[in-house]
């Protein structure tokens, strides 16, 4: 079967308004979300939830973005309780669902990975934390004991029977490539090497494994690209177990690369839905044009129908997630409602 996952960031300030949105149109195979929020303000998006995430270290939120500080305040709290609240809602709506008789969906989570929560936080000095290489090992290490803690409230709370994460690294690119600008906007921060970006990364796969997460998939806003395989992907080692792969972004030699990472058995998550230009209208295609977009292309490499139950049907990755938050809740509904029906005509062409 193909899966669709619902979208993780949703429109609206309201998180139980969200979840009573998704949840009754879910059923398995299909994936729930713990979404995040942008009209709540910086404390409830992806980053202030990473800054909740973290353990012996606190931020606080200034005219430039977050900083870490001594010890929590305000805003720090804020984050903190808005993610617990979040999840015991969850936790509450999916149980009164269970109680009237519906059947629960696996849950996926999103979560800030190491590298770009590294570019995104300051020092207290101001600069970035990417800067200073203690700085970056001592984040890495709270954010990893943070998800572990994070993980077992979902467990204990939700409890749901399988737990995917989508490590989100939207700053991938710039940290390795040196194109992180520093706070002045002068100049740029030196390039992280492959070993620590990928001892990074290992350390919160670490974390989550040992959680008990079944799957973890990573997702740099871009195409997969051969160092992202070599340095995340395994089905032996602990390391992802595939990919977010934005498909308006691929060329013929990423479907073949594409083809490659599920005969090895990876998981690739589609983002079959295109990013809207600034100011335009939502045009959302039909089922069986989100549906070409992905057998078109996997047909002409000679791969065969059941090899789609390898993709899970996604909007959008990392880079342009944010646009569903941008929604009306009509058209939030009517696109989730679209690309859940194009992995149900997507099994059915897998099952002909």
């Amino acid at each position: 079967m193909v899966r669709s996952v619902a979208p993780a960031t949703m429109p609206g300030p309201d998180f139980r308004r969200a979840a009573e949105l998704v949840e009754p149109e879910l059923a398995p195979p299909h994936m729930g979300a713990l979404p995040e929020l942008p009209a709540r303000g910086h404390h409830g998006t992806q980053l202030g939830r990473a800054v909740a995430h973290l353990t012996e270290l606190h931020a606080e939120l200034t005219s430039y973005g977050w900083r870490l500080v001594q010890r929590p305040g305000a805003d720090h709290q804020r984050c903190t309780a808005l993610l617990t609240s979040d999840v015991d809602t969850l936790a509450d709506v999916r149980g009164a669902k269970e109680e009237s008789g519906g059947v629960l969906s696996p849950l996926h989570l999103e979560v800030l990975g190491p590298v770009s929560l590294s570019a995104k936080l300051h020092l207290p000095n101001g600069e970035k934390a990417l800067m200073d290489h203690g700085a970056r090992r001592d984040l890495t290490h709270s954010l990893a004991a943070g998800v572990a803690e994070h993980i077992q409230h979902v467990r204990r709370s939700v409890g749901p029977e399988s737990l995917s994460v989508v490590l989100q690294e939207p700053d991938y690119r710039a940290v390795r490539t040196g194109s992180v600008p520093t706070v002045s906007g002068y100049r740029t921060i030196r390039a992280l090497g492959r070993d620590e970006t990928r001892g990074m990364f290992r350390a919160v796969v670490d974390a989550l494994r040992g959680s008990g997460v079944e799957e973890v998939i990573f997702d740099c806003g871009q195409i997969v690209e051969a160092e992202h395989v070599e340095d995340f992907f395994s089905r032996r080692e602990t390391k992802a177990d595939g990919f977010v792969m934005p498909v308006h972004q691929a060329g013929s030699a990423d479907w073949e690369r594409a083809a490659e990472l599920v005969e090895a058995g990876a998981s690739l998550w589609s983002g079959l839905l295109r990013p809207r230009g600034s100011g335009s209208s939502p045009q959302l295609p039909e089922v069986s044009q989100l549906a070409a977009r992905l057998t078109g292309p996997w047909q002409r490499l000679g791969m065969s129908a059941s090899s789609l139950s390898a993709f899970t049907v996604a909007g959008y990755g990392v880079s342009d997630q944010r646009a569903i938050g941008e929604l009306s809740e009509g058209e939030f509904m009517r696109t989730w409602s679209r690309l859940r029906d194009t992995a149900d005509a997507l099994t059915d062409q897998m099952e002909a």
